[in-house]
């Protein structure tokens, strides 16, 4: 009994070690599962910081001229009509354009803005008339709109968005650049199995030629630009003008000519709402 009553402290002993032990690799390993439920939660909270920011890969260069239209918030019908208080909250500026050869450089004003959902910009130039078809313009009078999707400081770029407006029907057309038989070729985005995105009108209005459009900043299609706020896209205005014998006037351009001449748009953080849903009327006579 009394060699029993001595080995029971020992056992005691040896209990309360393999205890600490068992307790301490608990420790252990509630320590781990924590350190991983935070790291976890830090790159979960990292992934929805980035994803509201709208990150891209998209590169800002200095190639392109510092002229900026934007952020600026507005919507606008988009009937030919540029009125004043309907773009009164646009971004503007009113300039000479670029004419290479000897042609008389016209002057036009540009208003950028957007919405939730759509890029909205109108045109205005003093052109001496609204031709609807020309010898090399079958639509007469152009406006272009040639936008460096990636914003790499290059225009004319496979894929490309140009948004092209005309005096002529049809008077919106949803291009993208092809690069053939010239790099600046571009043609319809339906024809290369994209959708045509968004709406335009033109008319001539006290002596101006006026412009109009509206194009998704993101509408989902490849051959389209897909832009953020806070989000910039690198463009250049191309003007050709038909004149109203047919023959064909100029081509004019905005900052300038060539593949690195580009203004900025920067997209504005815009929560109006654009994008409507049209009903039927309703016959309410009695």
């Amino acid at each position: 009994m009394l060699g029993q009553d001595c080995k029971l402290p020992q056992q005691l002993t040896t209990i309360k070690s393999l205890l600490r032990s068992q307790v301490l690799s608990f420790k252990r390993a509630n320590r781990r599962i924590q350190m991983k439920k935070k790291l976890i939660f830090t790159l979960i909270f990292t992934m929805l910081v980035l994803g509201s920011m709208g990150i891209r890969s998209v590169t800002k260069v200095s190639a392109h001229s510092g002229d900026v239209f934007g952020p600026a918030c507005g919507v606008a019908v988009v009937d030919g009509q540029v009125n004043e208080s309907e773009w009164a909250s646009a971004t503007r500026q009113t300039f000479q354009m670029i004419v290479p050869g000897t042609a008389t450089p016209l002057t036009g004003t540009l208003r950028v803005m957007n919405g939730a959902y759509y890029l909205y910009y109108a045109f205005t130039i003093n052109d001496d008339e609204l031709s609807e078809s020309g010898q090399w313009l079958p639509q007469g009078d152009v406006l272009k709109l040639v936008f460096d999707n990636d914003h790499s400081g290059s225009l004319f770029q496979v894929g490309d968005d140009v948004l092209v407006l005309s005096a002529g029907a049809p008077q919106f057309g949803d291009n993208y650049v092809v690069g053939t038989p010239a790099p600046s070729s571009n043609q319809e985005d339906t024809l290369g199995g994209g959708t045509s995105d968004g709406e335009g009108a033109t008319q001539r209005i006290n002596g101006l030629n006026h412009f109009e459009g509206k194009h998704p900043l993101c509408s989902g299609d490849t051959l389209d630009f897909c832009l953020h706020p806070g989000e910039t896209a690198g463009f250049q205005i191309k003007y050709l003008d038909a004149e109203g014998d047919g023959s064909f006037g100029s081509s004019q351009f905005f900052p300038g000519q060539g593949n690195t001449s580009e203004a900025d748009i920067v997209i504005g953080d815009c929560a109006i709402p654009d994008i409507f849903v049209f009903l039927p009327l309703i016959d309410k006579s009695p």
